[in-house]
């Protein structure tokens, strides 16, 4: 699948990262956290699968990705629940970690839209398409997912400067995605939106959020579309529009290393 092309090899690039440590700590279930403390990003579709699924677990909630290698450092909990390019680029800044993939096909990512706004979720299908088509999304996901320093590369930013604003939400808090950079927001994301925007020949409007807000957020019509790694789930699908997939990611386990 062309879309899956660099994700593929930097799955596998991370599990072969991930050989280095002992065989015990590798968690490749979930039954296997059982009775660990457990740490994952409030909002995500983890919370929800632990919800339902584990709920007995010994589970941290902390409202940042970054805040979950932060826990798992400070050996506050065992483990944690992210994705694998955010692990990717933790473990590329040098951050004492290690980690294992769990055995689950890869999640697919979609931007949001209010139910009512079918035409400009339709519209930013198109530009999908297109991307793909000609190799470009692939070239944009390879430049901020390979980037060991993606707060380095430059801000995207939107030519059109008159017209009415396309009104976008982000995190902020999730590189390569998004980042605040310079007290602008930046990333993959970013960049993507711009693209949206300037083909729609609209100004562009960014502002950033906690990720747990970013759904009610567009459900209320306060914004018009969010792009922040947001995973496709069928609850999340009765609330918002999702577009068709942008990027696919892995779940992966993240735990101290051992040196």
């Amino acid at each position: 699948m062309k879309t899956l092309n660099f994700l593929t090899i930097a799955f596998f690039v991370l599990t072969l990262v991930g050989c280095s440590t002992q065989s015990d700590k590798k968690i490749h279930k979930f039954d296997q956290l059982a009775g660990k403390k457990i740490v994952i990003q409030q909002g995500t579709t983890f919370e929800a699968l632990l919800k339902e699924k584990y709920p007995t677990f010994d589970v941290i909630k902390v409202p940042t990705s970054f805040d979950v290698f932060k826990t798992v450092i400070g050996g506050i909990a065992e483990y944690g629940i992210d994705e694998d390019i955010s692990a990717i680029q933790m473990m590329s800044n040098g951050l004492s970690i290690d980690t294992s993939h769990i055995d689950m096909p890869p999640v697919p990512m979609g931007a949001i839209f209010n139910k009512s706004n079918v035409v400009l979720q339709q519209q930013f299908n198109v530009m999908i398409d297109s991307l793909e088509k000609c190799g470009r999304l692939d070239e944009i996901r390879e430049k901020w997912f390979s980037s060991v320093t993606p707060s380095s590369i430059p801000i995207p930013e939107c030519k059109v400067k008159r017209g009415e604003p396309l009104r976008a939400v982000t995190e902020a808090d999730y590189p390569p995605f998004n980042m605040m950079v310079s007290g602008k927001v930046s990333g993959f994301d970013i960049e993507l939106m711009t693209i949206f925007a300037e083909s729609l020949g609209r100004p562009l409007e960014v502002s950033a959020m906690a990720f747990d807000n970013l759904i009610p957020h567009i459900a209320a019509s306060k914004a018009d579309f969010a792009i922040a790694g947001i995973s496709i789930t069928k609850d999340r699908a009765e609330k918002v529009l999702f577009s068709k997939p942008y990027n696919y990611t892995y779940t992966t386990i993240v735990f101290l290393k051992e040196e």
